[in-house]
């Protein structure tokens, strides 16, 4: 006979459990490719239209010095671990299909801390950190993933992945441009054509919220990594041709419908009160975006290249319509969800990344995060910011397209101040010596931890494929898959 003693007891302990789920909140973070600063309606566009993105900050507070990497893997590498690029990733540029190296397995990431107290772990859409299986999601703390290991233009030009919606087909594969994979949990869904590039957005969204739906019970952790607006350019079908102003404009907009969507979804299952929901973007945006007032683009170490538009949102804890210039970055996700989570940030590595949850609560009282920031291309310190200051180290390559906005002649010191010049367009090194003076002194505190320039003694190892091959092959034959039960 069962006793009602012991009834009693499981009505506690499922009502203990309960109370412990609802008392952690829930992460979704949202990381748009290549979106620039003055692409949505909160930053300033006059082009595309972002209702959704736009109520969004109007519920939230936008992140306006907000930074990520000058390209996409440094950027989800620092999202992942709480470090700066080079300390987690220390690599020249980006992953590459088939490449040997990427995000080490003995990184803990955002993911694995959360996953650790309790958390449901999923991705969907863009990986980047490493392909080959021992670096995948499932590797790095995730219980599930679907979407794509690397960016949408990976893959052979005949497939789609080197010109955009509408645009002539390339013949051939091209040089080591390998079929481009669409993955669930590390098997390999379809060899992604043109078809299923323009169908990216959708199918993530529906993605993201099943998981929403099914794992409301209890706390979740979300990434969203998507591919647009990366090129090539690929809005769905609904949204092809239906913005004014030509088809970044309607990728960028149906974009936000997805936000929209995620973000109804969590107001419908009632949510709302216990998610904490990251908008942001990997890197600053290419010539195709609109990054005004910054000067530069993606794959520089000015502002236009590594600040990015973000918002936080949380009803009820994230104070609305607000803003806040504090510097902050990529690096800061995984301490500010362990904190807020009750999770351990890793205590046997350095860590670069700060809570950041005193400055997303507008707490009168909240200190600045960091005072100093550090601008790294690759393996290479191009700039340093200390407060309102920044100081290039080096004249730097803006790209051809830029034409509007050369660079400076070359100069042993160009200091700016950001609070005044936002667009880095007047070196006041000669008037400002002593400030020059101290962050140089703040770039040579950097030499005996991650270097100047190439390795350094505070970058950690990457992982690294024995004999690292395609997903699918230049035949078409699929190559390499991870099994889930080696998770």
């Amino acid at each position: 006979m069962i006793r009602p003693a012991f009834f009693l007891l499981v009505s506690t302990l499922h009502a203990s459990s309960a109370l412990a789920a609802e008392s952690k909140p829930n992460f979704i973070v949202i990381n748009i490719d290549d979106l620039g600063y003055a692409d949505i309606g909160p930053f300033g566009s006059k082009l595309n239209r972002t209702p959704n993105i736009d109520r969004m900050a109007k519920e939230g507070r936008k992140l306006t010095s907000f930074y990520a990497a000058p390209v996409c893997s440094p950027s989800r590498a620092a999202l992942m671990t709480g470090c700066y690029p080079k300390r987690a990733l220390p690599i020249p540029h980006v992953l590459f299909p088939g490449d040997a190296v990427g995000l080490s397995p003995s990184e803990i990431t955002v993911a694995e801390v959360l996953k650790d107290v309790g958390y449901a772990t999923g991705i969907v859409g863009k990986w980047h950190l490493g392909d080959q299986p021992e670096m995948l999601p499932l590797k790095q703390g995730f219980d599930e993933w679907f979407g794509l290991p690397y960016s949408n233009d990976m893959g052979p030009g005949s497939d789609g992945s080197r010109s955009d919606l509408g645009k002539p087909l390339p013949e051939g594969n091209g040089k080591g441009q390998f079929p481009l994979p669409l993955l669930r949990n590390g098997k390999v869904v379809k060899r992604v054509m043109p078809d299923d590039q323009q169908s990216l957005v959708e199918i993530y969204t529906d993605e993201a919220v099943s998981f929403i739906t099914r794992n409301k019970e209890r706390p979740f952790f979300l990434y969203m990594p998507h591919n647009a607006v990366h090129f090539p350019l690929y809005p769905g079908k609904k949204w092809a041709g239906k913005s004014p102003n030509g088809i970044y404009s309607d990728w960028v907009e149906e974009v936000d419908w997805s936000v929209g969507r995620v973000l109804d979804t969590v107001r419908e299952q009632g949510l709302s009160e216990r998610t904490l929901v990251i908008f942001t973007t990997d890197n600053g945006g290419t010539p195709r975006a609109v990054n005004t007032p910054l000067r530069g683009f993606k794959g520089s170490t000015l502002e236009g290249g590594m600040r990015v538009p973000t918002i936080a949102w949380w009803p009820g804890k994230v104070p609305a319509d607000t803003a806040s210039d504090a510097i902050a970055g990529m690096f800061d996700i995984l301490p500010t969800f362990a904190a807020l989570a009750g999770g351990k940030v890793p205590a046997d590595r350095k860590i670069d990344g700060a809570n950041l949850w005193p400055i997303l609560a507008g707490q009168p009282d909240a200190k600045p995060a960091h005072e100093t920031f550090y601008f790294y291309r690759g393996m290479k310190l191009e700039a340093v910011r200390h407060g309102d200051w920044k100081l290039r180290l080096a004249n730097l390559q803006e790209g051809k397209k830029n034409a509007k906005a050369p660079d400076p002649a070359p100069a042993t010191a160009m200091l700016f101040n950001l609070k005044k010049d936002i667009g880095e367009s007047e070196n006041v090194a000669a008037a400002n010596p002593e400030v020059v003076a101290k962050l140089e002194s703040l770039v040579a505190e950097m030499k005996g931890d991650l270097g100047l320039d190439g390795p350094a003694p505070g970058s950690r190892a990457l992982g690294k494929a024995e004999n690292p091959a395609p997903i699918i092959g230049l035949d078409g034959k699929v190559r390499r898959e991870f099994d889930a039960s080696e998770k």
